[in-house]
């Protein structure tokens, strides 16, 4: 038995272990549609804040959808970032005049403010809910959602949930990288570590992040968090460290977004996360993304020149891993077939990735929603890491649901 088959055989079995996670995750996370929890005996104010900047094309129908769920307490604000393409008017004539609604315009971003924290900052300060719904200004609800997350939550104790929406986007090639993220965070976030409150594992959605006012206002705020670009995440992590109770739920068939709708979009879109690994020399990003990309396709080496134990091993290895993408996709938005082209969607992400982080060098920082930050101002105010130590030397990784890297 030679070494290099030892080797390609070691990596089967990794990735056998990686998708033996996945499914173990996948089995735990708990689906919105089958909580069943007593309404309380009041409902609380919700309070949705919405942020959108030149959303046009999707904000009108996810206002729709806000303003026709039957939550009895309900106000919506939908704050304008500084679009220049009519978000606002479609957005207030999907509300047609309804007296929940507000429709808050930023015309200008305060130095040292990211614009999207800065957005959520002026929703939260004309809020009146004891509940706060964070969300991005695209993403479509289905009637009853919140009457179900609210009930959950109050029953639970529960202070920050995260939905995990279905992300869909017409485009197969789209769909299928969206399975590649989808699989890196469900085997990241185990719903039990988020869960634990003696586990530093958190997770945020920007699509649906739902947190408690009192709870939020344990914590140091947006003021905190002014240059955090993963917002999200910050935002429950801070308030798991305030002593908040968090937890991840499957909101897949509540609450959808369409994703984006070229490979063009999807590379520009991930161009924001390359201040994420900025910090970490160019050189050692590729040879992550070479490093993942080898325990991936160790299957089909093993199949194409293995002896016959290995070439098992690896059909083996192959079919569990393809199955289980098919299946996770599944969950997430009842399609399987984009699941398939995984190797190709692999290839895609990790060019995105590595494309972004050498952007971020060469230019010393990023462009995210239409404005130049430099490598330095967002480090200096970025108060969470994707690996950190904190206090009490507890190992935390935050985890965050946000489209295909992060639009």
């Amino acid at each position: 038995m030679d070494t290099a088959s030892i080797t390609i055989g070691a990596l089967c079995l990794l990735l056998l272990l990686e998708t033996s996670l996945l499914l173990r995750n996948l089995y735990h996370l708990r689906s919105l549609d089958r909580v069943v929890a007593p309404s309380p005996k009041r409902w609380p104010r919700v309070s949705v804040i919405m942020a959108a900047r030149n959303e046009v094309q999707d904000v009108g129908e996810a206002v729709e959808s806000r303003l026709a769920d039957d939550y009895p307490d309900l106000q919506v604000l939908l704050v304008d970032d500084r679009s220049v393409d009519g978000t606002g008017p479609a957005a207030r004539k999907a509300a047609n005049g309804d007296p929940r609604f507000t429709l808050v315009r930023v015309d200008g971003l305060p130095s040292g403010w990211l614009g999207k924290v800065h957005a959520l900052l002026q929703g939260y300060e004309r809020a009146t809910g004891e509940w706060l719904l964070f969300s991005d200004g695209d993403v479509v609800v289905e009637n009853g959602t919140l009457r179900r997350a609210v009930s959950y939550c109050e029953h639970e104790g529960i202070d920050q949930l995260a939905l995990v929406p279905s992300f869909q986007s017409g485009s197969f090639l789209i769909d299928g990288a969206w399975t590649v993220f989808l699989r890196g965070l469900i085997v990241m976030a185990d719903p039990a570590k988020v869960a634990d409150s003696n586990s530093k594992v958190v997770l945020g959605s920007g699509a649906f992040n739902l947190v408690r006012r009192s709870a939020y206002e344990a914590t140091a705020g947006f003021e905190h968090l002014r240059m955090e670009t993963a917002d999200d995440i910050a935002l429950a992590s801070i308030v798991k460290d305030a002593g908040g109770h968090v937890e991840i739920i499957d909101g897949s068939k509540h609450a959808r977004l369409a994703n984006y709708r070229s490979v063009t979009e999807l590379i520009r879109g991930i161009e924001k996360n390359g201040s994420t690994a900025a910090t970490i020399p160019f050189p050692l990003v590729v040879l992550a993304f070479l490093a993942l990309g080898t325990v991936l396709f160790a299957p089909f080496v093993a199949l194409a020149v293995g002896p016959g134990w290995l070439r098992a091993l690896g059909g083996v290895a192959l079919a569990f891993y393809t199955t289980s993408e098919m299946y996770a996709l599944w969950r997430n938005t009842r399609m399987w077939a984009p699941a398939v082209i995984w190797p190709l969607a692999y290839l895609i992400m990790a060019y995105g990735m590595i494309r972004s982080t050498w952007l971020a060098h060469k230019n010393s920082g990023v462009y995210w929603r239409d404005t130049f930050y430099s490598l330095a101002e967002l480090e200096t105010g970025r108060r969470f890491k994707l690996w950190r130590r904190s206090a009490d030397q507890r190992s935390t990784r935050p985890v965050a649901v946000s489209r295909a890297a992060g639009r």
